[in-house]
């Protein structure tokens, strides 16, 4: 018998506070104000400031001391050192799995990316992200390396963050992305290794241009 553990009631505010900053409703640099939220939400001041704990380790939210808690600024550089990192862990995801991939894995993995590239169809950009990491992550299980996975999983919030900040600017991205990893499992399932370097460095370079050109144009408009 399987037994599923519930998300505390700190994990369930996380979650909530951490869909707003996603979606943008909090942005760079706002102050999270514990007693707002204790109010809106009907809960402790405890949990909330579990919750925030669990948002600092997520790269979401910044806590200074005295001051309280922040949205992390996402900014240009830290845009660029999210997406180099990204493009090392794609590399050594694609490496490992080439060695290690076997036949169930490959047809689960052709079916999460049939699934991304339907939800790309209708440009429903919450399923899309959702079946983007579903992938991500399976491929990261194949390849049989749990710190590696570890590492993905822990990229997963700021990833998120900046991957729906471009796509609520540029839907067609959804194609883009989808296009990209759909090439980068078939190269890894066919031994076509050589071309992953390029292939991934094109991405994410091409993705982190959108996500700070992105940032600047909030900014600008802010300012305006």
């Amino acid at each position: 018998m399987a037994f599923v553990v519930a998300e505390s009631l700190a994990e369930q505010i996380a979650n909530h506070l951490a869909d707003r900053i996603i979606q943008g409703d909090l942005v760079n640099n706002e102050r999270i104000q514990e007693a707002r939220i204790v109010s809106e939400l009907q809960v402790s001041r405890g949990s909330v400031r579990e919750a925030l704990l669990i948002l600092e380790r997520r790269h979401l939210v910044t806590i200074q001391p005295r001051r309280g808690a922040y949205v992390t600024e996402l900014n240009a550089d830290r845009v660029r050192s999210l997406y180099r990192l990204y493009g090392n862990l794609l590399e050594m995801l694609a490496e490992k799995l080439a060695w290690s991939w076997k036949e169930e894995d490959k047809k689960k993995l052709e079916l999460l990316v049939n699934k991304l590239r339907n939800t790309a169809a209708v440009h429903d950009h919450h399923l899309f992200i959702e079946a983007n990491f579903e992938l991500i992550s399976s491929a990261a299980v194949a390849a049989g390396n749990e710190y590696l996975k570890t590492a993905l999983d822990n990229l997963q919030p700021p990833l998120h963050r900046a991957l729906a900040l471009a796509l609520r600017k540029n839907l067609g991205e959804m194609d883009e992305t989808s296009l990209f990893v759909t090439r980068l499992i078939e190269c890894t399932l066919s031994d076509q290794n050589d071309e992953i370097p390029a292939l991934v460095n094109e991405y994410c370079k091409r993705h982190c241009s959108l996500v700070v050109q992105a940032i600047e144009a909030n900014t600008l408009k802010e300012s305006v």
